[in-house]
Order: C-alpha cells, then structure tokens, then sequence
C-alpha cells in the first residue's frame, strides 16, 4: 500500500499494524556513524516487524545526484529510509537509513516521518548520534531533551547532560520539530573523535537503551567489533607514526568538539 505525502516524499507501507504508544528511535549516517550502527545492530538482534519505506527527492547519492545506487551483484536500488516495529514493554519504532537527507530537504523529510509515527499513537523520540571529543573520555553518552525530566528518567549518572554546541542535519531537526509538535524528545550522543565507525560510542549508546527499554539483546557481537576496531586503529597508528604524511592527514581530519548528528 502507498502512503502519498508530497510531490518530494512519501511512503510506501509494507505492513499493517498496530502498537502500543511506541517509542519512535532514529539513527542516521553521521559523526562516527555512531546513530547508524546502533539503529542497525539493534534491528539485527530484534528482528522487527518491517513497516515501510520511505523514499524522497531529497535522499541523493553521495556526491549530491539522484540515481540508483548500485550493489556488488549488480543490483541497484532507491536510496530509502526503512521503519521497523518491535514488540515489547514498551514498542518501538525503528527507523534506519545510509544517508541523511540534502540540507533544503530536511525539515521535509523530517515532517513527514514524524507525521507517519504520530499516526501509530507515538509520543515520544529518541534520537542517536556521535558527540565530537578531543580528550580521552570515550565511554561518555551525552543527553539533549525537550524537558529536564526526560533525562532523569534514565537514570543518574548514566549520561551527562551536554550544555553546548548545536546539533545538526535530521538529528536536530528532527529533535526540533519534535517538540513543537509536543513530543517528548530525547537525543543520546556517543562521545567519539569521530574518525572511523565507532562501534565503541554506539555500544555505549545501546547499553542505555537495553536498560531503559529492558531489551533482550546480546552486547557479545558488538564488544567483539570494538576489540576489532580499536586493533586496526592501533595498527594505523603504527603506520601513520611511520609514515609523517599520513599522521598529518590524521590530525587533520579531527572533528571540532560539539555534538553532531
């Protein structure tokens, strides 16, 4: 069944269902791809229900065209985000996707997704992304939310309460347009220093969430990939201390300290 939004977005339902006052949760490509990994490690070990696609003139290809991306077997597909639905105490909502959407689009993007949620009885957001750090404490989840108590509800000393800075692309907007239109929104940030895949910063994400929602998920995979991440980043570093070109170009590439979806 196809859910027409607009002329730029809409949505195409693959399954009908209903839940429970659920809980909407969004991670997107960004800073460490911290939101991303944790949306989708999540998805793999809940298995959800898969709701809909959505697909819009404003999720392009990487260099900024609109196209099929096309796959190592010679398969192409839309670029799309994917909601999923899982069963528990309470629902929720999942919504997961390998890009984010072009800056003139993002408001457009963002509103019909939270319009599409909203007509499942949804109250309530969390938002996943990296927080850019320079120092060495990297097991730190930082927190935004539309109301202070949204924060205690987590639970002391689980996060810190980022008081700083600005949070960009769908993580904002979305957080944003959220709370106008009376949601309760919660963003959770990983620290990273955001120069490859964090699996670390996601696994500390997803340690909050299997505690808040009483998920029965595994952390074994993911604390492998976080030894295996952090062997290969020791090894580069090997190589960029060899090589002073490549440890220039390290540093360079550090992110400037502040949040960012």
């Amino acid at each position: 069944m196809e859910l027409k939004i607009s002329n730029n977005t809409w949505i195409v339902e693959l399954s009908k269902q209903t839940l429970n006052n659920p809980v909407f949760i969004q991670g997107l490509p960004g800073l460490g791809f911290v939101g991303k990994i944790s949306v989708d490690f999540l998805i793999e070990q809940l298995n959800p229900i898969k709701l809909a696609n959505l697909y819009s003139t404003h999720l392009a290809l990487p260099d900024g065209g609109l196209g099929v991306k096309i796959e190592l077997n010679g398969t192409y597909k839309l670029p799309k985000y994917e909601f999923y639905a899982y069963r528990g105490k309470p629902d929720l909502i999942f919504l997961a996707g390998d890009i984010q959407p072009s800056m003139p689009g993002q408001y457009d993007v963002v509103k019909h997704i939270l319009k599409y949620i909203k007509g499942f009885g949804c109250t309530s957001i969390v938002a996943l992304g990296g927080y850019g750090i320079k120092g060495k404490n990297i097991d730190v989840v930082y927190s935004v939310a539309s109301d202070p108590n949204i924060i205690k509800m987590i639970g002391k000393g689980k996060v810190k309460i980022a008081q700083d800075g600005s949070v960009k692309g769908a993580f904002g907007v979305l957080l944003g347009l959220g709370k106008e239109m009376n949601l309760d929104c919660l963003g959770l940030l990983g620290a990273t220093k955001g120069m490859y895949p964090d699996v670390r910063a996601s696994r500390n994400i997803v340690q909050i969430l299997k505690d808040m929602y009483n998920l029965q998920i595994n952390l074994e995979d993911m604390d492998k990939k976080v030894k295996e991440m952090e062997e290969r980043l020791k090894n580069f570093r090997k190589i960029s201390y060899m090589d002073p070109k490549s440890e220039r170009g390290l540093r360079e590439k550090k992110p400037p300290s502040g949040y960012i979806s």
